[in-house]
């Protein structure tokens, strides 16, 4: 993946989904970042990234590749 700094004070985060292939980016606060270094659980350092998002951010699976992946479409 990629780490970009914003001049905004946030970060984009970019790579590929693990399931699709296709790139993902994923825009953080550099205060919420910090709090995640920092120790603080994913969930609760990133409130403002969505779950799809924080997702990503943890497995490299985009909202594309869940979907593919879990759909009811795949069930049957």
């Amino acid at each position: 993946y990629t780490e970009q700094n914003q001049p905004d004070h946030a970060y984009t985060f970019t790579g590929p989904c693990v399931v699709t292939g296709k790139p993902h980016s994923v825009r953080v606060p550099a205060s919420e970042l910090y709090q995640y270094r920092q120790g603080l659980l994913l969930q609760d350092a990133m409130p403002s990234v969505s779950v799809d998002d924080r997702e990503f951010l943890l497995s490299g699976m985009s909202p594309e590749g869940w979907k593919q992946t879990f759909s009811e479409e795949n069930e049957q």
